[in-house]
């Protein structure tokens, strides 16, 4: 059985998917709750709202899926993926009833793969995607600690103890592809 933290293991790739899609969990209540409270003069005002959230979850997720089709060449893998998030985005958009936020969406899934064509190696992927989720949940947990802890009620919010996992789950993947960046395949 592999070592689960070598890089060339499986369990590191779905390791990558699993703090991706607990990072996701904790951003898009957020993400998707604030899209459109800009004023019209602001052109693209949501599309850098996804992006400065939910960019890192993006290339954390890329980086993940990426070491698990590390077979494909790389441009293809890079067209898949925009494709995959441009219908993944669009369709909960249509579902929601936020046909506006379409084009907003384009921007933000280009500047992903954008940021994916010049960060060119996983390790940075998953580097960059897990401190920037990582750190922006942090954030996000700090303001729902102060919230929680000046509540007169004593329930604790699930949607913090996601943000909460998530975190500590991104940075350490995080921290992880910047220690192990000389073993990680593919390019």
């Amino acid at each position: 059985m592999p070592n689960p933290v070598e890089p060339n293991s499986p369990v590191f790739s779905v390791l990558d998917v699993i703090a991706a899609i607990l990072t996701l969990a904790g951003l898009l209540p957020t993400a998707g709750g604030l899209p459109s409270i800009a004023p019209a003069a602001v052109p693209l005002a949501d599309a850098m709202w996804f992006t400065a959230n939910l960019t890192g979850p993006a290339i954390l997720l890329a980086a993940g899926l990426r070491l698990l089709l590390r077979r494909l060449p790389r441009y293809l893998y890079l067209s898949g993926y925009t494709l995959l998030l441009l219908i993944a985005g669009e369709l909960r958009l249509f579902a929601i009833g936020f046909r506006r936020l379409a084009l907003d969406w384009l921007v933000t899934a280009l500047c992903i793969t954008l940021l994916l064509l010049l960060f060119r190696h996983v390790w940075v992927w998953g580097a960059v995607g897990g401190l920037w989720s990582g750190a922006l949940l942090g954030v996000w947990v700090i303001g729902g600690l102060m919230a929680y802890s000046s509540a007169t009620t004593a329930l604790f919010p699930a949607l913090l103890a996601i943000q909460i996992v998530g975190a500590i789950t991104a940075l350490v993947v995080g921290v992880l592809h910047l220690r192990l960046r000389p073993r990680l395949q593919p390019n």
